[in-house]
C-alpha cells in the first residue's frame, strides 16, 4: 500500500479535447511523494504538479478508487509510552494530540489514503511497534 495512482478524463482548457489525467502518491525517502499530470490528447498541452501537501481534490479521489485505509497495531500496547512518543515524533503532535490519535487508532477510527497509513505504520515499526496498514472491509 505505499504507492496509490488514480486516473481520470476532463476536458482540456486551452483546446477543449480530452485531456489524461493522472496522480500519484508514495511512500519514499520515508516520507510522503505526489504528483498530478494532465496532457491533453490534441495541443499536447500539459501540466505537472507535484510536492507540498496532497490536494484535497486529489487525496478524496484516492479515497473514492482505492478506499480508505486504516492502521492496526498488532496489540494494544501494554505500555503506550513508546507509541505515544513514536506519534509524537511523526508530524510535531503534541502529546494530548498524540493521545487522541492513539484512541483513534485503538478504536479502529484512524483512516486515510493508503500510502499515509503505510507511511506511519513504517515510522511506528521503526519503533519497535508492530503495525500495518490495512484496507477498510
Amino acid at each position: 500500500m505505499d504507492i496509490a495512482t488514480v486516473v481520470w478524463s476532463a476536458a482540456c482548457d486551452t483546446c477543449g479535447a480530452d485531456l489524461r489525467c493522472s496522480g500519484t502518491q508514495a511512500v519514499m525517502d520515508d516520507r510522503l511523494w505526489w504528483d498530478e499530470e494532465h496532457q491533453c490528447s490534441r495541443c499536447d498541452s500539459t501540466v505537472l504538479v507535484c510536492d507540498g501537501e496532497l490536494p484535497d481534490h486529489l487525496r478524496a479521489r484516492m479515497l473514492a478508487e482505492h478506499g480508505a485505509a486504516r492502521l492496526v497495531l498488532a496489540e494494544a500496547p501494554v505500555r503506550r509510552l513508546p507509541v505515544l512518543r513514536a506519534l509524537r515524533a511523526d508530524g510535531g503532535r503534541t502529546l494530548p494530540q498524540a493521545r487522541a490519535l492513539l484512541e483513534l487508532i485503538l478504536d479502529g477510527g484512524h483512516h486515510g489514503t493508503g500510502p499515509e497509513m503505510e507511511l506511519l505504520a513504517q515510522r511506528l515499526r521503526a519503533a519497535g511497534i508492530a503495525a500495518e496498514a490495512v484496507r477498510q472491509p
